[in-house]
């Protein structure tokens, strides 16, 4: 009887280590990460007149971006650069660049399969300009480096071991008080395609 008890006490704890070595030393790796990601969505405008009333506008824009960064098993760091596809009404030409980090929590769901939600922060440098009408109507021209702080969430699917996709809903908040004419809002949907690694080759 003693016997049967050692040898069923021995069998599941080497079940037990070898799950334990496979939980830690190969499906939870820290990894490094490249993404590339391609976003749509909507970006509201704040607008100043001579009398400085605000006017509220919005602008439908997508944007890409390519982020670089790495996880641990509940975390998950970005440093991205962005730029920003837009057409802002009343101006010939608008344009939008960003840099900024992205860090999110992740809730492990599965093998192959994680949602994520977390805070992203950086600063963005946005042009507007109005070309000249005539000869004696100068162009317009706004430009602007602001400040920014947001929230994200939403799913990762690794396809296999090096690759996954990300699939999520972002808003960014910008500090743009004092600018003429500037992004206030974001709010977009994105979709990105991650390179995963370990340098274990």
């Amino acid at each position: 009887m003693m016997k049967k008890v050692l040898s069923s006490a021995l069998l599941l704890a080497s079940v037990t280590v070898s799950a334990g070595e496979n939980y830690f030393s190969n499906e939870w790796d820290a990894k490094g990460l490249i993404a590339i990601e391609g976003s749509g969505g909507s970006l509201s405008l704040k607008n100043q007149n001579a009398s400085t009333i605000a006017l509220d506008d919005s602008t439908g824009a997508g944007s890409v971006a390519l982020k670089l960064g790495g996880e641990s098993k509940f975390y998950r760091l970005f440093l991205e650069g962005r730029y920003y596809m837009l057409n802002a009404s009343d101006y010939d030409s608008s344009k939008a660049a960003s840099l900024g980090v992205q860090i999110d929590y992740l809730i492990r769901a599965g093998e192959h399969f994680n949602i994520f939600m977390g805070l992203n922060g950086g600063g963005i440098y946005s042009k507007f300009q109005k070309d000249a009408i005539t000869a004696t109507t100068p162009s317009v021209q706004h430009t602007n480096k602001d400040g920014y702080i947001g929230a994200q969430a939403g799913v990762n699917i690794d396809i296999i071991d090096n690759l996954g996709i990300e699939l999520g809903a972002r808003t960014k908040y910008i500090f743009a008080a004092d600018d003429v004419v500037a992004i206030s809002n974001a709010y977009e949907g994105y979709a990105a395609i991650v390179f995963k690694f370990t340098g274990e080759y």
